[in-house]
């Protein structure tokens, strides 16, 4: 009798084995979608959020751009963080609209292996919101307000807010605060989905303040207030803006030297970095920051200080400047000449240029507050006359061309002081801070206005620092 052999039926479960690995192993290497931002029928998505894509392995960067679908698509840009596809919008989703977007079918990875099927989500665009801390009177809180919307929504719990600023897409909140039970942090707000988390612990003894993240959220500037070193009366404090990296566990180190008191740091979409350094009293301008005392790219000298506002594109600075006169009238009094006026300059920071666009020299007006339009063209600032015909108690609201042309008052009331102009994100609006210069004792209101002079009206009582987010 001859015996089969036993070994003949393992040869099929061996060839099984070997397909089911393969298979196995093909699926392990297919690529897939591992995260989307924002997050599929997301709502009330800041208008400058980034659309971003978090994929499993590696891709081919070409084929997932080119399978790639968003309506309504505004301006943006695309740039790649590890396996991660980012569009940064440039403009802002239409407000109050569903964005759709779409990664089709045959998106490669980079090593040839297709993406399988269709992937398709959408979000809802919220309304601009305008952002701002009340009350004026006691510790303040951050809020924000749609101008359809009767609500205050109150977006931060603390001990008191001091000052805060919008990441450069508006999907954040960044605020320097007093915590309980001491101190004061830097803490970052996201508007979309409602988290808050801690920046930077300011050191024992200090206070921060003008906290800003540079656009690609690399590095915090900030300015941090601490007894000055000299223990001097009249220095009883130093005032330094200083650098943290957001990316590792640095220590925050200033940025000038050490005894040079500095302020009002402020980011371009460029990755400028501006800030005032009161020892120089120049406005210097950093283009690549990121070390300890680094020299500094450019300085544009101004006796003032105050603050000045990044073109959209990143490339021009524009702020106001004092310059002294010896004869001219006054309204308050015949026998005291003025003896300054004040213009808003323009200052190209790569090639240093710089252009008057308040007027000819010696035009008697005190101009401040420059605020650029999002699409650039445009200038909004707070305008006071020093002639004795034209003066006002307060300063009123004009626009006028990026370029110093076709200035227009959207303002004429005189009691009136209006500042800390902000933009909508579509162009069409104003909102601003409204002071009666009569009433001393009455609070400061925030106050919006069509540019078109078709609307405007109250938003807030007693509430300051009014910005306006996508």
């Amino acid at each position: 009798m001859q015996l089969r052999s036993r070994r003949r039926p393992l040869l099929p479960l061996a060839v099984l084995g070997l397909a089911a690995g393969l298979l196995l192993a093909a699926a392990l290497s297919t690529p897939r979608v591992t995260a989307v931002l924002p997050a599929d029928r997301a709502g009330d998505v800041p208008g400058k959020t980034p659309l971003r894509i978090t994929f499993s392995r590696s891709m081919d960067r070409a084929s997932v751009e080119s399978h790639l679908d968003i309506e309504p698509r505004p301006a943006g840009e695309i740039r790649w963080e590890g396996d991660s596809l980012v569009f940064q919008p440039l403009e802002s989703w239409p407000s109050g609209r569903q964005v759709q977007a779409r990664l089709r079918r045959g998106t490669l990875s980079a090593r040839g292996l297709p993406l399988l099927g269709d992937l398709a989500w959408s979000f809802e665009v919220g309304l601009p919101r305008i952002v701002y801390l009340f009350p004026a009177d006691g510790p303040a809180e951050v809020y924000a307000k749609t101008l359809e919307g009767d609500e205050d929504i109150r977006l931060t719990n603390t001990a008191g807010v001091m000052d805060f600023s919008l990441t450069v897409d508006g999907s954040g909140v960044v605020y320097a605060a007093s915590v309980v039970p001491g101190g004061v942090e830097i803490r970052l707000h996201e508007l979309t989905s409602g988290s808050d988390r801690r920046l930077y612990a300011c050191p024992d003894g200090t206070i921060c303040r003008a906290p800003a993240v540079s656009p690609d959220g690399r590095w915090l500037a900030f300015e941090q207030h601490e007894d000055h070193p000299s223990g001097a009366e009249s220095d009883a404090v130093l005032m330094r803006v200083h650098l943290l990296s957001l990316q590792d566990d640095g220590q925050a180190f200033p940025i000038a030297a050490g005894d040079h008191a500095t302020s009002r740091p402020t980011w371009s979409s460029s990755g400028w970095l501006a800030y005032y350094d009161h020892a120089l009293q120049a406005y210097a301008f950093l283009a690549r920051p990121g070390t300890p005392e680094q020299p500094v790219d450019r300085y544009v000298p101004n006796a003032l200080g105050d603050r000045g506002d990044w073109s959209p594109d990143g490339e021009t600075f524009v702020l106001p400047e004092m310059v002294f006169v010896a004869e001219a009238p006054v309204p308050q009094a015949e026998e005291q000449p003025p003896v300054f006026y004040s213009h808003l300059y323009r200052v190209d920071v790569r090639s240093g240029a710089v252009l008057d666009v308040s007027g000819e020299e010696g035009y008697l007006v005190e101009d401040t507050g420059p605020a650029f339009s999002p699409d650039g063209l445009w200038l909004a600032f707070s305008r006071k006359y020093l002639d004795r015909p034209r003066w006002t108690l307060g300063r009123q609201i004009w626009r006028m061309r990026a370029d110093g042309l076709d200035p227009q008052p959207l303002t004429d009331e005189p009691s009136l002081n209006h500042s800390a102009l902000a933009w909508s994100p579509d162009g069409r609006y104003l909102v601003f801070m409204r002071f009666n210069q009569t009433e001393m004792t009455s609070p400061a209101e925030i106050w919006w206005m069509a540019v078109d002079g078709s609307a405007g009206g109250q938003l807030a009582v007693g509430a300051y620092a009014p910005q306006w987010g996508p």
